[in-house]
């Protein structure tokens, strides 16, 4: 078990893969794992070093009492553990939440990223992120992760996934039990506070940002907003898929990420 110690005490679970020329970071999404990417990272590391890790309030990760754990705050971290195990500039690719810890990893410690994916994620919450967010609360707390898990369906995945993927949903569903509500309900209450448009063009590395055609949750809108307010940005759209386009789409996600990164 590879923990490292952050400067306030706390702790972060990582897991580091693989031995190319250059190290890839993999961000977790809100409710995910190291063990999330468990087909990503064979994958990556034909090519790359990789680096998995629980972000505060993940999994093997601490989940300190608080309001939120900021953006700032998880984006200081990942470059904490970047520093501490001496990886120099590192190709980054953030989903959902990942994507927003790694946008603001990329602002704050610009000489710890050299290239930079941005998966089904947001460039800012709106109105709409935050009655998601609350729709889930209140699913919570009327039905606990079962009821949560059937809310977030049609926001988190695809038609064509949701339709012929029952056993790989059935065992997401019992997953999600797992997961307590309290360090999710910190984690969240960071992302209502996420707005990058006013600094993003100050992001001048190279950035390819992905979306899956149905995701609904970061919708086209939001990725548009991520190219258009980045420097050195471009979008690719994964046809079908949903918002877990690392799953939906997963060669076509790997393919076109390993291909960019790899640059």
């Amino acid at each position: 078990m590879s923990l490292h110690t952050l400067a306030d005490g706390q702790s972060l679970y990582y897991e580091l893969t693989g031995t190319g020329p250059h190290t890839l970071v993999l961000l977790n999404g809100l409710t995910m794992t190291t063990a999330a990417w468990g087909w990503h990272v064979p994958l990556y590391a034909q090519q790359f070093r990789v680096l998995t890790l629980d972000l505060r309030g993940q999994g093997q990760s601490s989940k300190p009492e608080t309001d939120a754990y900021s953006l700032d705050q998880q984006a200081d971290d990942v470059a904490s553990l970047i520093a501490a195990l001496d990886l120099g500039p590192v190709r980054l690719l953030g989903l959902s939440y990942g994507g927003m810890v790694a946008q603001h990893l990329a602002h704050r410690h610009p000489a710890s990223v050299e290239r930079l994916v941005l998966a089904s994620t947001l460039a800012y919450s709106d109105a709409a992120n935050a009655a998601i967010a609350a729709s889930w609360a209140a699913a919570e707390q009327a039905g606990g992760a079962d009821l949560r898990f059937t809310d977030s369906l049609p926001w988190i995945f695809g038609s064509q996934f949701l339709a012929t993927q029952q056993p790989m949903l059935d065992a997401m569903r019992a997953l999600a039990g797992q997961f307590p509500w309290a360090p999710i309900a910190r984690l969240s209450a960071g992302v209502l506070a996420h707005d990058a448009r006013p600094w993003l063009g100050d992001i001048r590395i190279p950035s390819l940002v992905l979306v899956g055609s149905e995701d609904r949750l970061t919708p086209r809108y939001q990725a548009d907003a991520l190219v258009a307010g980045l420097a050195d940005a471009r979008l690719e759209v994964l046809p079908g898929a949903g918002h877990a386009s690392h799953l939906e789409a997963l060669p076509q996600f790997v393919a076109l990420t390993s291909q960019f990164l790899a640059g």
